[in-house]
């Protein structure tokens, strides 16, 4: 993407850094609109705008509410939709991946936008080779306050050495924003403020903290624990966290076992009682996931009983032998 705006148009790049939404409102091939928040909300992007491609020329739709530094940066990223978009050289790339490209192309806009605004020689100023921490992204940001939160994370993310994220949060604990490396990204909007680091720093927003962090994702499944970082970043929450090799501490080892947590479950349906986890999406009428045992959710009338004729009690269907008759008990 960088290639090439830096052919089709010689200069764009530093234009760009010093103006975005001039710059931007200057090309005949798009249109930029400022709109209240409530127009953004349903965009499904990860930042406060939106890309619309159907529109002659298309539109980048950019919250108005928003810091300066904030909509810089939501233009560039809705700039890189486009160009995702139109350029044939790029649109190749995403049609290759499992899910058409879409988590690919956000990560790529998000990528565009930080390198303008953020370029690698002041980064290295602030980030070693080990990697960022909440201390160091906060660095970078005073070092670029025209600069919004959201590309110091983006840049920040880029210099992970290991799986783990780069997170901003509100006041009240939800994600504004969050680049990660392989690990399943952090929905802008999820509430995180039981995350043991999310409600420690929340008490204490002068204190830069060091801790873990088990991120929440739909319907309560937990991520892997995490070592974390969290630090003010002008009245929001920067988390800095990584499975393994912590910037921030002299020895943080792999953990054995680690993974992604479903939601326990006792299955209350009938007789079955089983005991499970899952990361099963829930029943859309009951809002409870399918028992692995029996098959069932909550709603109601859907799982057969049978009375054994040995023991007199009444248990669900699959909880007998076909062969007998009576409950596997009594069998």
């Amino acid at each position: 993407m960088l290639d090439y705006i830096d052919a089709s148009d010689p200069g764009i790049r530093s234009r760009l850094f010093d103006d975005v939404l001039s710059t931007l409102a200057s090309r005949d091939e798009i249109d930029v609109r400022l709109v209240p928040d409530q127009e953004v909300d349903g965009s499904g992007c990860s930042v406060a705008g939106g890309y619309l491609a159907d529109h002659t020329p298309p539109v980048l739709v950019i919250s108005e509410s928003a810091s300066r530094g904030r909509r810089a940066f939501t233009a560039l990223h809705e700039y890189g939709h486009h160009l995702q978009q139109s350029v044939f050289d790029l649109m190749e790339g995403l049609t290759q991946q499992p899910d058409g490209g879409l988590a690919l192309e956000d990560a790529a806009c998000d990528t565009f936008a930080s390198a303008i605004l953020l370029p690698k020689e002041l980064v290295k100023k602030h980030i070693g080779d080990r990697g960022p921490s909440a201390d160091t992204a906060l660095s970078l940001w005073h070092a670029a306050p025209q600069v919004s939160r959201a590309a110091v994370c983006v840049r920040a993310a880029l210099t992970l050495q290991t799986p783990g994220h780069v997170t901003l949060l509100d006041e009240n604990g939800v994600v504004v924003f969050s680049s990660s490396r392989e690990l399943p990204p952090l929905h802008r909007g999820s509430d995180q403020s039981r995350v043991s680091i999310v409600a420690a720093a929340r008490q204490a927003p002068m204190r830069i903290l060091d801790g873990e962090a088990e991120f929440f994702y739909r319907d309560g499944i937990r991520g892997q624990a995490l070592y974390a970082q969290a630090a003010d970043m002008g009245g929001m929450t920067v988390i800095v966290s990584v499975t393994e090799r912590a910037a921030w501490r002299k020895l943080s080892l792999p953990r054995k076992d680690n993974g992604p947590k479903g939601v326990f479950r006792i299955c209350e349906h009938g007789a079955c009682g089983h005991e499970f986890r899952t990361f099963e999406r829930p029943c859309e009428q009951c809002s409870v996931p399918r028992c692995p045992e029996c098959g069932q959710c909550n709603c109601g009338f859907r799982l057969r009983e049978r009375t054994c004729p040995s023991c007199y009690l009444v248990k669900a269907a699959h909880l007998f032998d076909d062969t007998t008759g009576a409950c596997q008990d009594c069998s």
